[in-house]
């Protein structure tokens, strides 16, 4: 009987990988996975008979739209791997955790799970809108830590959330499995196991799922977005090169479109359905590796390598870095002699495939430290940098709306304040990053989308210290409290604060003059060397934006994270804000 094909989309490829491994360590002798993400699924990706597995609710509305009809599908479920909680159900009982995840949704998700499961203790949801109890024994989060500032002690980390039982049950009876319930727990407890094993530990199976689900190229250089110019300029450098049928090596940050470029090319410059096949060097071993690019013989059995299937095609290295010498030195041979041999061959094979690979960082460099083969190096001439979405926040808003219109969800509005701290966010995971956090947004089924639905990741981190802030509060105000009465009294820069709060509200931003008038009719009197000094260390703290000219000033939202802070907690700090706020 011929194995069922299994389709489970999700959003991020992170957690798409991880659960892909655990379907796999559960039911991977009786259907055949194909992991993908929500950007790669097409109208034909699915036919009828399938079974699809949709990660997460938010998605249901778009996937439904791009599978048949008649094709069975269902929403997965997801829990907690308690199998990594031994921590946490060895404590004491009557703890007060502060549970941190990276969505509100998915923090109360795992609160819920947590007060039903481990239900000794009293959960906390971290929500930065608002207040926490003021003594907190343990901050635990599903696998976010990321979230959390470094220093901060008692926290415990359980590991990210994996699919719950229910949702095998549900996948075997689509399956028409039978009497397989106890079977189930079992290689469920496994999975759980499995996956509890370190990040680090699991990182070769992770980028082999990624391999087997990299090799169509579906991306051409129309749908690259290039407004900025360091993007425009990657962008004609890559079509030139694309004609010129070289090899290219493609270099820069993870997320930032490497793979989508290296396909680009492809279909620019490669025979319409040639072959494109992509594999990770990073994932197998030298020898692994080895006959998978060149094919092996053993006797009568012949195997043929990813350079003899892709003819006329590309065959698409990631992170070439991570290759050894001596493959390295084989492939330069293979590109430079146009032939190469089966591992065990006596024949030479023609090669006729185009090169494409990536490196996150430029090759010069390793070049120079002896990690990467200078005359391979010479062979990779064409280099294309593709640059960070820091370097490029032009197309920010350009790609959103392209995320927007691929989703179909054009209709979405997003406030101006959400754009504001998207822009501002530094973006360490590149257009992939960008394009997980709008997907998220978008089928929250809020509209317009709000800040205060935006990830704490893109809320806080990037504001130095600002979750700490949260749960450490009292230390980050009354350091900026002991700047402030360095150079004056507390209550003169809490009334110039609140002078520009109060002018943002009605939209208006003041100069000096203005302030020292509405100051001397609250009964403060400063000279304007005075006023002066004041907004110069309220501005060096990041509570204050000082605009020269006619624009004004105007308060920050740490100035009014500041003020909102000082109410909340001024009781609880030094008799110096005591006395004098």
């Amino acid at each position: 009987m011929d194995k069922k094909n299994v389709h489970i989309i999700a959003i991020q490829e992170k957690y798409l990988y991880k659960i892909a491994k655990q379907i796999t360590e559960v039911l991977g002798d009786e259907i055949n996975l194909n992991p993908i993400t929500l950007k790669e699924l097409h109208s034909n990706t699915v036919n009828k008979d399938d079974i699809v597995v949709i990660s997460n609710k938010m998605i249901k509305g778009i996937v439904l739209q791009l599978i048949p009809k008649e094709c069975p599908w269902i929403i997965a479920k997801r829990d907690l791997n308690f199998v990594n909680a031994k921590e946490i159900i060895n404590l004491p009982s009557r703890k007060k955790i502060l549970v941190v995840n990276d969505t509100k949704t998915n923090t109360d998700e795992t609160v819920d799970s947590l007060r039903r499961t481990i239900f000794e203790h009293d959960y906390i949801p971290y929500n930065p809108d608002e207040s926490i109890p003021h003594s907190i024994d343990y901050i635990l989060t599903p696998g976010e830590k990321n979230l959390l500032p470094s220093g901060l002690t008692n926290v415990i980390d359980i590991g990210s959330r994996l699919l719950d039982i229910e949702t095998f049950y549900e996948l075997a009876y689509l399956l028409g499995l039978e009497n397989v319930q106890a079977q189930i727990v079992k290689r469920y407890i496994k999975s759980l196991v499995s996956l509890s094993i370190s990040i680090e530990e699991v990182q070769d199976s992770d980028d082999k799922i990624v391999n087997d689900i990299r090799n169509v190229a579906r991306y051409r250089f129309d749908d690259v977005i290039a407004v900025s110019i360091p993007m425009k300029e990657t962008l004609e450098r890559s079509q030139r090169y694309s004609s010129l049928g070289e090899p290219v090596n493609i270099h820069g940050d993870i997320g930032t479109g490497k793979s989508m470029l290296a396909q680009a090319i492809h279909n620019a410059s490669s025979p319409e359905a040639s072959p494109f096949i992509a594999i990770n060097c990073r994932s197998e071993s030298i020898d692994m590796l080895e006959k998978e690019l060149f094919g092996y013989e053993h006797g009568d059995l012949i195997s043929m390598g990813l350079f003899e299937i892709a003819k006329n095609g590309t065959v698409y290295l990631e992170n070439i870095n991570e290759m050894h010498l001596p493959l390295q030195l084989k492939v330069f041979k293979a590109v430079k002699e146009k032939a190469f041999f089966r591992v065990g061959g006596t024949h030479p094979i023609p090669f006729m495939s185009r090169l494409v690979t990536s490196s996150k960082k430029e090759l010069s460099g390793l070049v120079e430290k002896g990690t990467f083969l200078s005359e391979f190096y010479d062979v990779l001439r064409l280099n294309l940098k593709v640059p960070s979405l820091l370097e490029r926040k032009e197309d920010i808003i350009p790609l959103i709306h392209n995320f927007k219109k691929r989703l179909n969800k054009s209709d979405i509005a997003i406030s101006s304040e959400v754009m504001e701290e998207l822009i501002r966010y530094g973006w360490p995971g590149n257009v992939k990053e960008l394009y997980n956090v709008i997907t998220y947004l978008l089928f929250l089924g809020e509209d317009p989308i709000s800040v205060e639905s935006l990830p704490l990741s893109i809320r806080f981190i990037e504001r130095e210290g600002d979750l700490t802030s949260v749960i450490q509060p009292e230390k980050k105000i009354q350091e900026m409290i002991n700047k402030i009465e360095t150079h004056g009294f507390l209550d003169e820069s809490t009334e110039i604060l609140r002078i520009f709060a109060d002018g943002k509200r009605e939209r208006l931003s003041f100069g000096r003059i203005t302030v020292k008038k509405l100051l001397e009719n609250k009964g403060i009197t400063l000279t304007e060397q005075q006023l002066r000094m004041r907004i110069e260390v309220l501005q060096q703290l990041g509570l204050l934006i000082v605009r020269q000219g006619r624009a004004g000033s105007t308060i920050s939202r740490e100035g009014e994270e500041f003020l909102s802070f000082l109410n909340q907690y001024k009781s609880r700090l030094s008799p110096v804000l005591r006395g004098k706020g």
